[in-house]
C-alpha cells in the first residue's frame, strides 16, 4: 500500500534546474573535495538545499494560511533570502563550469517537511534547519579556504546571513506561540 503524500510532498514542484533521484534511488556519494567534481558535488548539494528552503518557506505561507500574517510575511521574506543564496551558488557553479543537473539530488529534506503538520511544527523545524545551515556554512568556509577561497567566501557570507535568518525564524515562531 502506498503511503499518502504529506502537506509538502503533495505539491507540484518544478525542481529545475536540478535533476531529482528516481523513487528508491539514493543520491550519489560526493566525490573528493580536492577535485573540481567534488567541489561541484558540494555546491550542487547545498544549492539544492537552498532551493528546497526557498520553496518550503513560500509554500508554508500558503499551506498554513491560518497562521498569523506576520509569520507568513517572515516566511516569504526568508524565501527571498534563500533565493539569494541559491543564486550565489548557481553563479559560482557557472564560473567553475559545473553542471547543476550533472548528478541527481535527493528529496529527503523536502520529504522531511511532511512531518510538520502545523505552522508551529514548521516554524520550529525551520529555525533548527537554519542553524544547521549556519553551522554547515561555517564548516565549508573553513574546509574550502585553502582549496577554493572564492567559494569559501560565498559559504562564509551564507553562514553570516543565516544568523539573521535564525532570528527571523525565531520571530516567526513567536507570532504563532
Amino acid at each position: 500500500m502506498e503511503k499518502p503524500l504529506g502537506l509538502f510532498s503533495s505539491l507540484p514542484i518544478d525542481w529545475n534546474p536540478f535533476r531529482i533521484c528516481a523513487p528508491g534511488e539514493k543520491a550519489p556519494y560526493p566525490r573528493a573535495l580536492t577535485t573540481k567534481e567534488g567541489l561541484g558535488d558540494r555546491l550542487r548539494f547545498v544549492a539544492f538545499a537552498e532551493k528546497q528552503a526557498v520553496v518550503a518557506f513560500s509554500s508554508a505561507a500558503e499551506i498554513f494560511s491560518d497562521s498569523p500574517i506576520q509569520t507568513r510575511e517572515l516566511w516569504l521574506a526568508l524565501s527571498k533570502e534563500e533565493e539569494k543564496h541559491l543564486s550565489w551558488l548557481i553563479q559560482r557553479m557557472k564560473e567553475l563550469n559545473v553542471s547543476v543537473d550533472e548528478r541527481p539530488q535527493s528529496l529527503a529534506l523536502w520529504q522531511s517537511f511532511d512531518h510538520c503538520k502545523t505552522a508551529l511544527e514548521f516554524a520550529n523545524f525551520m529555525a533548527k534547519a537554519e542553524d544547521r545551515g549556519r553551522q554547515a556554512g561555517e564548516q565549508f568556509y573553513e574546509t574550502l579556504l585553502k582549496i577554493d577561497p572564492i567559494t569559501a567566501e560565498i559559504f562564509r557570507k551564507i553562514a553570516e546571513e543565516e544568523k539573521e535568518h535564525i532570528l527571523l525564524a525565531a520571530k516567526a515562531l513567536e507570532y504563532i506561540e
